[in-house]
């Protein structure tokens, strides 16, 4: 189960630990259970689905009581009877991840030096860490934990990726192409999850660039980034001005420009920084630099056309100027 080739191997898993309502009222509890509905409802709705362990309703998060008495008892249930069902069916629908027991598993595992607490499946994603596979726990949002984690069991340590909303997903998936050091082909591939708000073009090659892959990967990850997270939405707050743009974007450490007045006046330069794209013609006239003297990302605007996405269109080392 826990083998990087293995399409069997689960990359978003339940931590049932997130289930400890001890010192939480029914009301913050129904709040969060509702959160997490959701969430399983957009995540599954993805290419990634959650596995949960086969015993998670066995697990004690009040007073000694089990999941399934804190939802479902006669005495002790929660006030909010639409979300305990639609919990229960969302988890009901949910694959296990210890279907076949992987051998090595900690039962206990420490988050950041506390605990031990009882977590099968942060010890499931913490042995998927030990073995360079990237694992993310989905978490109920009382838990409070997010983000990378240092994790230890008896399987050794690592970092274990926390998230208890869809906006962390494109974090994990950034963090899984460094530690697990990804091909180039697994780069794109893997872009559409790291990346949401850009469209890959097909014909992007590492090749173009003056470097390897191998030390290229992390800065060119990194700027993708902040053109995914920020740009689009740095361009509305500054009304497309270019060089506010530019500022901005520049005091995150993304060094970027629009092509000076002079090469956008030429034809033939700006044709160099048009890309087709699904029968369409885009102008790249956007860059972001690597390096000052070398190596560039020439990306499109927003578009409709992309559903309001950033086309990445060409890794170069540089383009002519006039």
């Amino acid at each position: 189960m826990l083998d990087g080739g293995s399409a069997d191997t689960y990359r978003l898993v339940l931590d049932e630990s997130s289930f400890d309502f001890r010192g939480h009222d029914d009301e913050d509890v129904c709040r969060a259970v509702g959160l997490l509905n959701d969430l399983f409802e957009e995540l599954n709705g993805g290419r990634h689905p959650v596995a949960r362990w086969s015993d998670v309703y066995e697990f004690s998060c009040r007073d000694d009581l089990a999941l399934h008495d804190v939802l479902f008892g006669r005495e002790t249930a929660l006030p909010d009877r639409d979300e305990r069902q639609r919990l229960m069916r969302l988890l009901d629908r949910l694959p296990c991840w210890d279907d076949e027991e992987p051998a090595g598993v900690p039962l206990e595992v420490h988050i950041d030096e506390c605990g031990p607490v009882f977590a099968p499946t942060v010890g499931y994603a913490l042995l998927a860490a030990t073995k360079q596979f990237s694992v993310a726990c989905v978490t109920l949002p009382l838990a409070g934990q997010a983000g990378p984690r240092a994790v230890r069991g008896e399987c050794g340590e690592g970092e274990v990726f926390f998230l208890a909303s869809t906006e962390a997903l494109p974090r994990f998936w950034r963090a899984s192409m460094i530690s697990e050091k990804v091909s180039e082909s697994e780069f794109y591939r893997r872009g559409q999850d790291a990346f949401p708000n850009l469209v890959l073009h097909e014909g992007l090659s590492f090749g173009s660039f003056d470097g390897s892959y191998q030390n290229l990967r992390e800065s060119v990850l990194a700027v993708l980034a902040e053109v995914n997270d920020r740009f689009a939405a740095v361009w509305d707050e500054v009304n497309g001005q270019p060089h506010e743009v530019e500022a901005r974007m520049g005091s995150r450490g993304v060094d970027m420009s629009r092509e000076s007045v002079k090469t956008r006046g030429s034809h033939k330069h700006m044709a160099m920084r048009d890309v087709d794209h699904d029968g369409k013609r885009f102008r790249c006239e956007w860059h972001a630099k690597l390096e000052r003297h070398r190596n560039r990302i020439h990306f499109s605007l927003p578009d409709p056309a992309l559903d309001g996405r950033v086309l990445i269109g060409l890794f170069v080392d540089h383009l002519p100027t006039a």
